[in-house]
């Protein structure tokens, strides 16, 4: 398959500090896909109870469900393709991946027993995908169901792999997990607005009515910043919980 990034518009590229001109590394968006892979350990390590192949297989289905075919369905349904060809293969590798990632986690869920709990995770996880990328369903393009796909389910699935049951530890770690996603998607969105503009100085006018020309370097750094935090910070829960937990 071969992709030119000729039909990849420039405005993807500004998007985020961590983009280049590799279209497959732009389109994983790895540092928010590592997110909801990081909430999933959270369950994990919250729910004491490790099984090597289940788990390896639950984090597999996340990183090829929300790494690769949330993103690649999005991106391919967001006009980012000037050519309508390149756009449907980009949609192609997204559902191919859907379906990857649903094997994948039927194969956790087997070696789990067919664990309800997890299968009606799954079955959300897979219903938030489709209708969350679909032009359709854009009613569940919202950053409520960012927050519950990205941050409660992943953590919640991490849990019951582990315990096999739901509890209210799972309830809060879950709350958590979708709080910070929360958090961040207002800076987030912020910084994609903004990096999408021209570079010249951009003209802030004060209720006062002085004006003052601001860069966007220095209108989107402290923004950009928290966000690099709140990721950094997030990939650090596993560890703290690591120590809390069993130290």
């Amino acid at each position: 398959m071969n992709l030119n990034i000729s039909f990849f518009q420039a405005d993807l590229l500004k998007e985020f500090w961590f983009m280049n001109q590799n279209l497959y590394y732009n389109l994983l968006y790895l540092p928010f896909t590592f997110l909801s892979i990081s909430y999933v350990l959270d369950g994990l390590i919250v729910g004491h109870n490790f099984i090597f192949l289940a788990d390896l297989m639950l984090v597999l289905a996340y990183f090829v469900g929300h790494g690769i075919a949330s993103h690649f369905i999005n991106e391919a349904y967001s006009m980012h393709f000037t050519d309508y060809r390149e756009a449907r293969k980009i949609r192609s590798v997204g559902y191919f991946s859907l379906f990857l990632s649903a094997l994948i986690g039927a194969v956790a869920l087997a070696i789990l027993k067919w664990n309800p709990y997890l299968l009606i995770i799954g079955i959300l996880e897979i219903g938030f995908l489709i209708t969350y990328n679909h032009p359709k369903t854009g009613f569940m393009h919202n950053d409520a169901t960012v927050g519950v796909s990205v941050g409660a389910l992943p953590a919640l699935a991490g849990y019951v792999a582990a315990k096999g049951l739901l509890s209210l530890n799972a309830v809060l770690l879950a709350l958590i997990c979708t709080l910070i996603i929360l958090l961040e998607i207002t800076p987030s969105r912020f910084v994609k607005h903004w990096r999408r503009k021209p570079s010249e100085p951009v003209k802030v006018i004060f209720n006062d009515g002085s004006e003052e020309a601001v860069t966007l370097k220095s209108l989107i750094e402290r923004p950009e910043r928290t966000i690099k935090i709140m990721v950094v910070l997030s990939y650090l829960l596993p560890v703290f919980l690591i120590f809390l937990i069993y130290g």
